[in-house]
C-alpha cells in the first residue's frame, strides 16, 4: 500500500507504476479520493497535444481537501485549470459541453470575486488580485482547447479595473442612500417617540422608570432646573448656584467666540469642569451639554443672562 504522496506523484508523472493508497488511487489519467464518486483531477491533452490538468473545484470533506492539497503539490509543475467539469468517462460531445460549462463557471467566479472586491474594506486588493488570476486562467483555458464563441469577452486589466471602479462607485451610492434612509428613520423615530418624552421631562414631569431607561434616551445630556438643583437626562445633578456661574461663563464664551479651559480644577458638584466650547457648549466630565438647552432651562426659570450685580 503506497502513501498518498506516492500515489499523487506516480499519477502526475505517469511513471507507469500502479499506485494505490488507503483512501487515494488513480486509474488511467484520473486520480480519485475514496472512490469513483470523487475525481480530484485528470490529465488531458489540449488542442496542441500538450498535457494539462483539469483540477476539480468541488469539495467533499476535510480529508478529501487534504487529498486535493497533496495532488495539487504533485502537479504544481504542470498547467492546471481549476474547473468543476473534468470530463471523466464522458463522450467527446459531453466533454465539449463540459468545456463551455467550465468557461461559464470561470465567469461566475470572476463576477463573484469582483463583487467581493467591491464590498470589501480591507481585502479589496486581495480579491481584485484573485479575480485577475482567474481571468488569466480562463483565457489560457479557452486558448488551450481552442474554444469558440468567446472572442468578444474583454479580459483586459483596464476593463476589469474600470468595471470594479464603476461597481464600487455604484455600491458607494447605494450605501450612502441606505445611510441617509437609516438616519432619516432614526430622526423620525426620535421626533415621534423620544422628543415628546424629553419635552415632558424638561417641563418637570417624572417619567416612569421603564421609559426613562429604555424608550427615553438622548445622545447628549439635557439639563433642567428642579428647585435648587440642575438635573440632566443622564442622571447627574449639581447645585443651581454653581450651574448659574457656568451658564454665565458659557454666554461669555459664546459672545466672544473663545474657548475656556480652566487652569486649575473647578469642581461642579461631584464633577470637574473640562472646558467650555466657543459655541457655549459645556463639558463637565462625560457630559457635553448643548448651550441652547441650558439657555432654554434658564429662561424657563427666569435666570438672567448676567449676574444681578453686573446687570445692575
Amino acid at each position: 500500500m503506497s502513501s498518498h504522496d506516492e500515489v499523487a506523484h506516480a499519477w502526475a508523472n505517469k511513471t507507469g507504476r500502479h499506485r494505490k493508497g488507503h483512501n487515494m488511487f488513480y486509474e488511467g489519467d484520473t486520480i480519485y479520493s475514496y472512490g469513483y464518486h470523487f475525481p480530484i483531477a485528470t490529465l488531458m491533452a489540449d488542442a496542441e497535444g500538450r498535457t494539462v490538468v483539469l483540477f476539480t473545484t468541488d469539495n467533499y470533506s476535510t480529508s478529501t481537501a487534504k487529498h486535493k492539497s497533496i495532488t495539487g503539490r504533485a502537479c504544481s509543475h504542470m498547467t492546471v485549470f481549476h474547473v468543476p467539469h473534468l470530463g471523466v468517462h464522458g463522450s467527446r460531445f459531453a466533454l465539449d459541453v463540459g468545456h463551455h460549462l467550465n468557461v461559464q463557471d470561470y465567469l461566475r467566479r470572476i463576477t463573484e470575486t469582483l463583487e467581493r472586491a467591491k464590498r470589501a474594506r480591507s481585502w479589496g486588493p486581495f480579491h481584485l488580485e484573485q479575480a485577475d488570476r482567474l481571468i488569466a486562467e480562463a483565457e489560457r483555458y479557452i486558448t488551450a482547447f481552442s474554444l469558440k464563441g468567446y472572442e468578444d469577452i474583454d479580459w483586459s486589466p483596464e476593463s476589469i479595473v474600470a468595471g470594479v471602479k464603476e461597481a464600487t462607485r455604484l455600491q458607494a451610492e447605494r450605501e450612502e442612500e441606505a445611510r441617509r434612509k437609516r438616519e432619516e428613520a432614526a430622526r423620525r423615530k426620535y421626533r415621534e417617540e423620544a422628543w415628546p418624552q424629553i419635552k415632558a421631562w424638561l417641563r418637570g414631569e417624572t417619567l416612569p422608570p421603564h421609559k426613562f431607561h429604555s424608550g427615553f434616551s438622548t445622545k447628549r445630556p439635557l439639563p433642567r432646573i428642579s428647585h435648587d438643583r440642575v438635573e440632566t437626562t443622564w442622571g447627574a445633578n449639581v447645585p443651581l448656584e454653581v450651574a448659574k456661574l457656568l451658564y454665565w461663563r458659557s454666554i461669555r464664551c459664546r459672545r466672544e467666540h473663545t474657548e475656556y479651559v480652566p487652569e486649575r480644577s473647578i469642581h461642579v458638584g461631584d464633577f470637574r469642569l473640562t472646558r467650555i466650547k466657543p459655541n457655549g457648549d459645556l463639558v463637565v466630565g462625560c457630559h457635553d451639554i448643548p448651550f441652547w438647552f441650558m439657555h432654554y432651562a434658564a429662561k424657563k426659570a427666569g435666570i438672567p443672562d448676567k449676574p444681578a450685580s453686573i446687570a445692575a
